[in-house]
Formats: C-alpha cells, sequence, structure tokens
C-alpha cells in the first residue's frame, strides 16, 4: 500500500472515529452521524484503494468502540455501521469498479438495507429494551409493516447521498492533493 493511501486511511479512520463517538454519546444525532461517517469511510476511494477503505472502516469502527465502551449496550450506531453505513459505500464502489450490473446492485442494496433496518428494529427492541407502548396504537401494531416502505425510502435516498457525495470528495480531494 502507497504511503499517499496509508496516509489518506489514517485520516479517514480518524474521521470515522471522531464523528462515531459524537453519535454514541449524543444519541439524538446517531443517524446523521452515521451518514457522515459512511462520507469519510469514502477518501481512500480518491486512489481507488478498496483496501485503503477496509482499514479505515475497521480502523475507526475499533478506536470509536473502544472509546465508547460505556455507550455500547445504549447506541444503535456501533450495530448500524458495522452492518450497513461503514461497509455499503466501500462494497458499492467496488461493485461499480468490477461492472456489476447496477441495476442488480441496486436490489441486493436495496433488501440488504430493509434487512438491516429489521436488524437494528429487533436490536433496538430486543437488547436495549425499547418499548412501543409510548407510540400510537397503530404504529405499534403495524411496526413491521411499516418498516419496509421506511427501508425502501432510506435506501434511495441515502444510495443517492453515497453517489453524490463519492463526487463531491473526488472534486474536493483533486483540488487538495496535487
Amino acid at each position: 500500500m502507497k504511503s499517499r493511501v496509508l496516509a489518506i486511511s489514517a485520516v479517514s479512520a480518524g474521521f470515522v472515529a471522531i464523528v462515531l463517538i459524537i453519535g454514541a454519546y449524543l444519541q439524538v444525532t446517531d443517524i446523521f452521524m452515521l451518514a457522515v461517517s459512511s462520507l469519510f469511510i469514502m477518501l481512500p476511494l480518491y486512489y481507488n484503494s478498496v483496501k485503503g477503505c477496509l482499514l479505515a472502516f475497521l480502523a475507526g469502527g475499533v478506536i470509536a468502540l473502544l472509546c465508547a465502551l460505556p455507550t455500547i449496550a445504549l447506541t444503535i450506531v456501533f450495530p448500524a455501521y458495522a452492518v450497513f453505513f461503514g461497509i455499503y459505500p466501500i462494497i458499492r464502489h467496488y461493485a461499480r469498479a468490477k461492472h456489476f450490473n447496477k441495476y442488480l446492485m441496486f436490489i441486493i442494496g436495496l433488501v440488504w438495507c430493509v434487512a438491516a433496518v429489521y436488524g437494528l428494529y429487533f436490536y433496538y427492541t430486543a437488547v436495549i429494551g425499547l418499548r412501543l407502548a409510548d407510540l400510537p396504537y397503530w404504529i405499534a401494531d403495524y411496526i413491521l409493516i411499516i418498516l419496509a416502505p421506511v427501508g425502501v425510502i432510506f435506501f434511495v435516498i441515502y444510495d443517492r447521498y453515497v453517489i453524490v457525495m463519492k463526487l463531491f470528495l473526488d472534486k474536493i480531494l483533486g483540488r487538495i492533493i496535487k
């Protein structure tokens, strides 16, 4: 691995760790910080380095996990980062670089996101102990049906976010790195 890729991976891991720690301690910002962490995961993709992204994914996640151990059982940040937000931009770039069918990749990502939404719902209710008694009865009764369209809408927005942010990062890093 070249020194430039290693350096940008280290910077990326540091930003990812900071953002995940903020998301873990300020639980109001958890979903927003997950989206920002996936932005920072894509920094090594400027050099088309999937290995650098994986290094940033693992190092940033482990550093953040060690710094936020007191909140580990109360936050959705780390399971969501490990299951979907941290790895999806890397896999999407890799599939695109290998000329994988974009429609099939979209369908796979959609199913993956909906499965992650259901998994995180069960994590919140089973592990953390979230109770739905405070919600209106129609939401509490039909939550499993409501989660699928929410996951689909979220994935469509998030997939577009990943595409736009990759182009934005390439443009900004092209100006900074010469």
